[in-house]
């Protein structure tokens, strides 16, 4: 049986990269444990092999789809590492070594993601090119699994820049032929190591985390949050929490055989159902009823209302078009229903009837008005800035989108929605750096079809001071677009049933020919008085009948 091995460079050898480790990259290796150090493979696992390896070596169409696979995977390796380098090509043209709002802007655009994903994307580039270099050689020239090496970049996030770069020293010595599951074993083993030696025993030790977070939640219509902290204190605050909720399920179940009042029933949960309310739903509504002290911090009103926008359709059950929470946010129809029902004031939004525009507010003043901030949240539920996904409820600032000039205001942009749009404080700040550059485009006379009317306003953005530019649209409601598509499909329906059951015109009969035309030297002889019961004549123009149906209009 062959064995293939890899042992750590010496001081004297080259490396993958044609670059020889440095002394304390090579005191480090010296320094691990031999497991980490020594790492064998029971054979080499090469492409040519992979039929007999993955038991379709009878099958011949079976063993070269497995080869394509290997190659695909191969090809794969090499387009991430292309990737990786093109991205740290972005940041390192600004000249530093970390994305600014600039680069990920220009990055997202090139990707095609959102803000978020970008600034990660960058960020792995970043560590790739600059401290993880002899791995991401390997994985250029298709030696090394591409998830092995995103596996790696996941697992080392935490971990110091001089870390990072010792992890990749010892990388270089593990053969790409060991079982993957050995391979996650020590990989994580030597992040532990590596994690280890960065702490520093005379500092104090870290404070636990104390946090509430917003988590996803994959089930439709729902939310989550999520709770952190210290073992005894969350310990203590299940406790009180539970005990509360216990308490208050013995009062009404007491309540229920007594017949007096339920207390606590919020929702009439337990007078619909004649039991008390379950603990989990009782520990939902004290927590999310809970009053909070602030000690005597005055807390001001919300900036904006929480907007769950529902189409008038699906309100009468007339169509399942989703709502929207704060416009970023899908809500089944069931859902966005019961929350309609509860609420006791509705606000009317006016939209473009066909193409579901938001129709915007006069301006009246400045700064804006509390309707034309409500206004610009729902013709752009995030940053405007394109890729950015920051919700604009929760911290955003108005902006000019031609600078207002305060000295004089008549030269500079007006206070009017089609000159303002909402930018997180990050944004903000590189716009007013002149790291963005929006331009508000005229709005179009008419929509994209023929007939329908005004389109979503668009604004064009030059990222950066190369010149890219890219253009966005304003958020629409697409509720009204689909009623429009409902009730156009229901009329052309009603049209082809109508003419379908409609029967065939009948044919009119040719006209009969003039008569021939009269002598003038003779008169026409007059008709005498009509018989006792017979149609006295009437004057006829030529070609026409008396008896044929008068025409229907």
């Amino acid at each position: 049986m062959s064995t293939a091995t890899s042992t750590p460079a010496s001081a004297g050898d080259d490396d993958i990269d044609g670059t020889a480790l440095d002394p304390a990259a090579l005191a480090f290796l010296d320094s691990l444990p031999s497991r980490l150090r020594v790492v064998r493979a029971r054979a080499a696992r090469t492409r040519e092999d992979l039929p007999a390896r993955s038991g379709c070596e009878e099958d011949m169409r079976l063993g070269e789809a497995a080869q394509r696979v290997w190659d695909a995977e191969t090809a794969s390796a090499r387009a991430l590492a292309a990737r990786l380098r093109a991205l740290a090509v972005l940041i390192e043209s600004e000249g530093g070594d970390c994305a600014d709002d600039v680069d990920t802007l220009r990055a997202a655009m090139a990707l095609r993601v959102t803000h978020g994903v970008a600034q990660r994307e960058l960020l792995a580039a970043h560590r790739a090119v600059d401290q993880l270099p002899r791995t991401l050689a390997r994985l250029e020239a298709g030696a090394l699994p591409s998830w092995w090496f995103q596996k790696v970049l996941r697992e080392s996030e935490d971990l110091g820049d001089e870390s990072r770069r010792l992890l990749d020293a010892a990388l270089t010595a593990w053969p790409a032929d060991i079982p993957v599951e050995r391979f996650l074993t020590l990989l994580r083993a030597l992040v532990r190591l590596l994690a280890e030696r960065e702490q520093d025993p005379s500092a104090p030790a870290e404070a636990l985390p104390r946090e509430v977070e917003l988590t996803p939640d994959g089930r439709a219509g729902t939310g989550a949050a999520s709770l952190r902290g210290p073992i005894p204190e969350i310990l203590a605050f299940w406790k009180r929490l539970d005990e509360t909720a216990h308490a208050i399920q013995a009062a009404q179940r007491s309540a229920l055989r007594e017949g007096t009042e339920i207390p606590y029933d919020l929702d009439g949960i337990a007078s619909a159902t004649q039991r008390p309310v379950p603990l989990d739903r009782l520990r939902y509504d004290l927590m999310l009823n809970a009053e909070f002290d602030t000690d005597g911090v005055r807390v001001p009103a919300p900036r904006f209302r929480l907007n769950v926008t529902v189409p008038v359709f699906t309100l009468l059950g007339l169509s399942d078009a989703p709502g929207m929470l704060e416009g970023t946010i899908p809500l089944p129809p069931a859902v966005a229903r019961e929350i309609a029902g509860g609420e006791s004031v509705w606000y009317r939004i006016l939209t473009d009837a066909c193409t579901g525009a938001f129709l915007p507010l006069p301006p009246d003043r400045y700064p804006p008005t509390q309707a034309m901030l409500e206004n610009l949240r729902l013709r752009s539920s995030t940053c405007a800035v394109p890729g950015c996904t920051r919700p604009v409820s929760w911290a955003s600032e108005a902006d000019h989108i031609e600078e207002f000039v305060h000295t004089d205001p008549a030269r500079g942009g007006r206070t009017e929605l089609e000159n303002l749009h909402l930018l997180c404080w990050q944004h903000h700040q590189a716009k007013t750096a002149g790291d963005l550059d929006p331009t508000r485009l005229p709005v179009p006379a008419s929509g994209p079809e023929p007939g329908e009317g005004l389109g979503p306003g668009r604004t064009r953005w030059r990222i950066g001071t190369r010149g890219e530019q890219v253009i966005t649209a304003d958020d629409i409601d697409l509720g009204t677009r689909l009623a429009v598509e409902d009730l156009d499909r229901a009329w052309r329906a009603f049209v082809d049933r109508r003419t379908a059951s409609s029967p065939p015109p009948a044919q009119t009969p040719p006209p009969p020919p003039p008569p021939p035309p009269t002598s003038p030297a003779r008169s026409p002889i007059p008709k005498g008085p009509p018989a006792l019961g017979e149609p006295a004549a009437r004057d006829e123009e030529p070609g026409s009948s008396p008896y044929e149906d008068p025409p229907p209009f």
